[in-house]
């Protein structure tokens, strides 16, 4: 949805970007020069694209509310859970969801708004690219075509690849693969706050996404495609070798007897005794 509203303004980069992200499909055999075509609605990016692309932009947000539905009977029907990962065992461990978790909810959605405010009303093309200022233009190619910052990562994974077929399964693996997360997490600790070993290696996970975000965004060349082959690298080796094997071979921290209480290992130390 995100992609489809960028298209929208109809900038140069706007243009490009829709180019580029349409022609990944002539990548699938066979078949893909007819899917390209089929989804631009021609030959090349036009009117018909940015109708389709508006409609679509237009319908998913409605697809979008119906999920949060889906997900608000999910949660009065079979409860939540908590960031400790720590199974309730009386109704003495769990708060009423108002006003403890509306006031929460509250408070966070008026931090992102203070922020989200500030970009809107004083620098809102602050995160923009200066080419979209330009109308598109189909005979003028832009030195450095780069996406919005939030689909920086992936475009490092893409460009990272030299096949085009396997740099597109990988872009769309590296979102795909955090649906595995529920197998490939073979720990009995759901908290990295009980993991000392796994607190390590999710710190390195965000330090990859954020060199994958900006090798992304500097020209596809040098340094930077061997950087984001190595972030890229271990963005998958975590998911789909670390995140199994340390569930396996790590010895987490004992667990609290119930939520609010300390580990067994902290209860039972002559400095806990002492205090109490």
């Amino acid at each position: 949805m995100a992609f489809f509203g960028y298209t929208l303004p109809w900038g140069q980069m706007s243009f490009w970007g829709a180019t580029v992200i349409t022609n990944l499909l002539s990548a699938v055999p066979v078949i893909g020069s007819s899917l390209v075509q089929w989804l631009q609605g021609g030959f090349s990016i036009g009117d018909a694209t940015l109708h389709r692309f508006y409609s679509l932009h237009y319908l998913l947000p409605f697809v979008i509310v119906g999920l949060v539905f889906f997900h608000l009977w999910a949660l009065h029907r079979f409860g939540s859970n908590n960031p400790l990962g720590i199974e309730v065992k009386s109704t003495e461990e769990t708060l009423p969801f108002h006003p403890y978790f509306t006031i929460k909810d509250l408070f966070g959605l008026g931090i992102f708004l203070v922020v989200y405010s500030y970009f809107v009303f004083f620098t809102p093309d602050y995160l923009l690219s200066p080419d979209n200022s330009n109308p598109a233009n189909p005979i003028s190619t832009p030195p450095h075509i780069v996406p919005e910052w939030y689909l920086l990562p992936y475009y490092a994974i893409l460009r990272a690849i030299p096949n085009k077929l396997a740099g597109v399964i990988a872009m769309f693996g590296s979102i795909g693969v955090l649906f595995l997360v529920p197998w490939l997490h073979t720990s009995r600790v759901s908290s990295a706050r009980f993991r000392p070993v796994y607190r390590v290696f999710f710190w390195f996970l965000n330090a990859a996404w954020l060199v994958l975000a900006y090798c992304g965004s500097k020209p596809p060349g040098g340094a930077y495609v061997t950087v984001a082959r190595v972030a890229a690298a271990y963005y998958f080796a975590h998911f789909l070798i670390l995140l199994p094997l340390i569930g396996v071979l790590e010895t987490p921290a004992p667990l609290p007897v119930a939520i609010g209480l300390k580990s067994t290992r902290e209860r039972t130390s002559p400095a806990s005794t002492a205090k109490v």
